[in-house]
This record gives structure tokens, C-alpha cells and sequence, in this order.
């Protein structure tokens, strides 16, 4: 079998931080080959590097035979490599057609009619064997049938290579088979595929070869058959005794009391029949892969996806919640996942964004009382240890672990009782990592409840005293007790 791109000893570094140390990744013509690792292994790197996204600071690359040095995703494709985004990049307001051909090469030297473009897209649809129309709009399409307007986009730039990253993470069943099934077409006819997943399950039914990354290294080459699922998760882990999250807390969650938070068969277009509890004095942990439901859990007892069935109590009434103000009215809040464009406004100044949850508790006739402000600032950034040159410097500023203590600080400023924490530590050093754990522990300690999503499952293992497994938008299982080994929890979730 002809090699469709050897890549040896790839480096990439950001900031001085290498990413990529000494990555090798031999891809064979015509076989869908599985890239797996952790968050953090370099995965999104690596394709990059040969999607021409970004430049390597080492090694070689060659497509088909042929040393390559690409500087953009254009050259890439010149070369026949295009890359299939876990978020989608279409546009709902076109149609079919005309999200196929918006980027093509012949727009920019020519222009052709909606009937030109809809006879093109018409065999590149036969191709895949779906049920759509060139002019349908692309708003009226299921999420599983835009992942596959995301594949004839690039079918039709004549691509030879097709990277697909994460593109089970959204899809039912039904969705995800008829995505196997276009997989196996597109393989028939000589495309090559690199295969992004967290659900093993996917590897060993699909794929040809695998590819496990760990630590910007390669650590594991080999074939499905000649593996299994455990064999790859000790591959994905290692050894993790240098980095191995441990903790140990004093609190005792209070089991004889009334729940804070009680979800009775919840559901909506994301979820189905969602129960849980969280008690005083409780951490609570969501474990799932990516585009399992766990956020959609926290952001509907947030009230940004409301229930359409079941209940949710707090305190043991029933509440309706279809806004996140009134979440917080109800004494809920939520540190979401992304800090930076959706818990900060990050011009602003650390006082500012500490401030403005509570605008309501610190104003008086629309006007904030300044003393009043200072005093909660104060006492903000000293119990969660936030360094900033000063309470006006903006949190732009700041770093990452900062910048989130601030983000837990706007939460707590509004006397929450429960708080819903979506991977507060990703991104962050591990000192901060530690610091953030402390503020939490203390904050339960205090008799409060938090639920806890994290993409880290030795976090989930050691800091959290039940854990529930989500799966495709339910609840799989439920675990009780500390220290449930991170090889336990990945295979869980699996």
C-alpha cells in the first residue's frame, strides 16, 4: 500500500512551550487511520502542522512522495488534504450548493449560476447516498446530515486526503452509522482518512490503523485487530505517578439533609430522563466524552437550554428555570468553559467583572455604591488569592489561572449555593489547578453543592464524591466514593 503522507520527528512549540516533541505519523493510501490522545497529546496540533495551519519547527513531511513545507490551508489543499472541523462551517441561511461552492477555487476566478452549482453538487451527493437536495437549506438539515455537507465541501476540492476530527461528538446512533457508512464509500474509491476520536468504540469498528499520541509523542503504532480498547488506554495514559492529580479533602457531604439541586427526569432536544442530586457539603461529577451531554446538563439547569419534561428543585421545590438570570435568582450559577469570551469581558477591570453578577445587591437608584463595591472586590480577591497589579487593572491582563479565580469570584459574588463548573481547570497551570480545587473545597466545606464537568478524569476521580456517567445524552451510570482510577473512568465513558 503507497504512502499517502509520512510525517517524522514533527516539533512544535507556542510560546516556548513545546507541544509537539517528537511526533512520527505514517498514513497508507486509502485506509481510514485513527489519531487518539489525550486532551493536551497534541492531536489538533498535528493536523494542523500538515493542514498547513501552522508551521512546524521540525521534521519532515511528505504527501504522496513528495516533501512538503505548506504555510496555509490553501497549499495544503492544492495538495489534495482538507480538513473537516469538529465546529461546523456552514452557513445555515444558504443552501446545500452554495455552502459547498462558497469557498471553492472556481468562485474566485468565475462566476456560475445557482443551476450551474446545484448539477455540480447533484453527484457529489450521490456519492455520499444521503437524502438531500442541492437546494435545501442547510438551517433544515439534521446536525448529522451538516457533518456530511462538511465532507462533500471538501469532496468537492478533489480532496485525496480528508481529516475528520470528532465527527461522532454530536451524532445519534442512527447518525453516526450512516457516517460509518459514508466512511466505508469514500474508502472504496481511494480516500484516505485521519480519524480524530475520544470514543474508542469508533476505532475498532472503522478504522484500519492507529496512531496514539501521548505528551507530544508518538507511543503507540499499530491495528485495531491487533489491539484493544484497555491496551489503548494504557497507551493514551502512561504513566502518570510524575503528574497524577491527588487530593485529599475534609469535607462530608450531608447525605440525611434535603438536596440543593435535584434533577427528576429531565429532558430536551439534548437530553433524555437526566436524574441527579446534589447535596449540601457535596462535589458532583459529570463524566462523559465530548458531545455526551455533560454541558448540555449544566446549561439546562441554567436555564440557556430549558427542560421541555421532568422537574428540577432546588431545596426540594419544583422551579422553572428558562434564563440564566433566573438560575441565579434561584441561587445557581455557572462557571462556563469558555473563560475567556464567555465569563469575562475582558477589557474590563478585574473590579468590573467581580462586580457586574451583582450590580443588583450593590446599586442603589441604578447607581453603584462604590464603598459597597470596593468592600465585596476586596474581600473577592483575597479569599480566592487573585494576583493583579490592582483591582482596576484589566483582566485581560491577567493569567490564565487569574483570570479564571475571577470568574469563580463574579459566581460567588451572588451568594450562590450551588455552582455548576464546566472544566474550570483546562488551560491552566497546575498550581492554579490546585489553588481553583482549594476555593472549591472550601466553598462546599461551607455546606454548598457544586457539579463538576472535566475533561481530566483523574480530577473527576479524586475530587468528586459521586460521579455520573453520561452518555448520548443520558445517564449511563453512577459512581460513589474518592479515588476511582482515571483508567477506570476513560473506559466508563467509552
Amino acid at each position: 500500500m503507497d504512502v499517502a503522507i509520512k510525517a517524522s520527528a514533527i516539533k512544535k512549540s507556542f510560546d516556548g512551550t513545546p507541544v509537539l516533541k517528537d511526533v512520527t505519523f505514517t498514513l497508507k493510501t486509502g485506509e481510514v487511520h485513527a489519531l487518539l490522545g489525550q486532551n493536551g497529546a497534541g492531536k489538533s496540533t498535528l493536523v494542523k502542522v500538515l493542514n498547513g495551519f501552522h508551521s512546524r519547527d521540525g521534521g519532515t513531511v511528505a504527501v504522496f512522495g513528495e516533501k512538503v513545507e505548506f504555510s496555509s490551508p490553501k497549499m495544503a489543499q492544492e495538495k489534495g488534504i482538507a480538513m473537516v472541523y469538529q465546529d461546523l462551517s456552514l452557513v445555515p441561511s444558504l443552501s446545500v450548493a452554495d455552502n459547498i461552492f462558497l469557498n471553492h477555487p472556481t468562485q474566485r476566478t468565475s462566476l456560475f449560476s445557482n443551476r450551474s452549482r446545484e448539477k455540480m453538487t447533484m453527484p457529489i451527493l450521490d456519492l455520499l447516498g444521503v437524502d438531500i437536495q442541492p437546494s435545501d437549506r442547510v438551517e433544515n438539515l439534521s446536525l448529522g446530515e451538516q457533518q456530511l455537507i462538511e465532507i462533500a465541501k471538501a469532496l468537492a476540492v478533489d480532496a485525496k486526503i480528508i481529516v475528520l476530527d470528532e465527527p461522532t461528538a454530536s451524532l445519534s446512533n442512527s447518525e453516526t452509522q450512516n457516517l460509518f457508512n459514508v466512511i466505508e464509500k469514500l474508502k472504496r474509491r481511494g480516500i484516505t482518512i485521519i480519524y480524530i476520536t475520544h470514543y474508542l468504540a469508533d476505532v475498532m469498528q472503522i478504522c484500519d490503523s492507529v496512531t496514539v499520541l501521548r505528551d507530544g509523542y508518538t507511543v503507540l503504532e499499530t491495528r485495531p485487530s491487533d489491539t484493544s480498547i484497555a491496551a489503548l488506554v494504557e497507551a493514551m495514559l502512561g504513566n502518570k505517578t510524575a503528574t497524577q492529580f491527588d487530593w485529599l479533602s475534609s469535607r462530608h457531604s450531608q447525605k440525611n439533609k434535603v438536596p440543593l439541586l435535584e434533577l427528576k427526569s429531565v429532558s430536551n432536544h439534548c437530553l433524555t430522563d437526566i436524574c441527579l442530586s446534589v447535596m449540601p457539603g457535596q462535589v458532583v461529577g459529570l463524566a462523559g466524552l465530548l458531545g455526551s451531554g455533560r454541558t448540555e446538563i449544566l446549561e439546562t439547569i441554567y436555564g440557556l437550554s430549558p427542560p421541555t419534561s421532568g422537574e428540577i428543585l432546588i431545596g426540594g421545590k419544583s422551579v422553572r428555570i428558562s434564563s440564566p438570570k433566573e438560575a441565579i435568582k434561584n441561587g445557581i450559577n455557572m462557571v462556563p468553559e469558555e473563560r475567556r469570551t464567555q465569563g469575562l469581558v475582558l477589557d474590563f477591570s478585574v473590579s468590573d467583572n467581580l462586580l457586574m453578577a451583582s450590580f443588583d445587591r450593590i446599586a442603589k437608584s441604578s447607581v453603584i455604591n462604590q464603598a459597597s463595591g470596593q468592600i465585596v472586590v476586596d474581600r473577592a480577591m483575597k479569599r480566592l488569592g487573585v494576583k493583579a497589579e490592582s483591582s482596576e487593572q484589566a483582566v485581560r491582563f491577567l493569567s490564565g489561572g487569574n483570570q479564571q479565580k475571577v470568574v469563580i469570584g463574579k459566581c460567588l459574588s451572588t451568594q450562590a449555593k450551588v455552582l455548576l463548573l464546566d472544566d474550570p481547570t483546562f488551560g491552566i497551570d497546575i498550581n492554579a489547578k490546585y489553588e481553583i480545587m482549594k476555593i472549591v473545597d472550601q466553598y462546599v466545606a461551607e455546606g454548598y453543592g457544586v457539579l463538576f464537568v472535566s475533561s481530566e478524569y483523574a480530577e473527576i476521580g479524586n475530587f468528586c464524591d459521586v460521579i455520573y456517567v453520561v452518555k448520548k445524552g443520558r445517564i449511563a451510570e453512577r459512581i460513589e466514593g474518592h479515588q476511582i482510577s482515571e483508567d477506570a473512568l476513560l473506559k466508563a465513558v467509552q
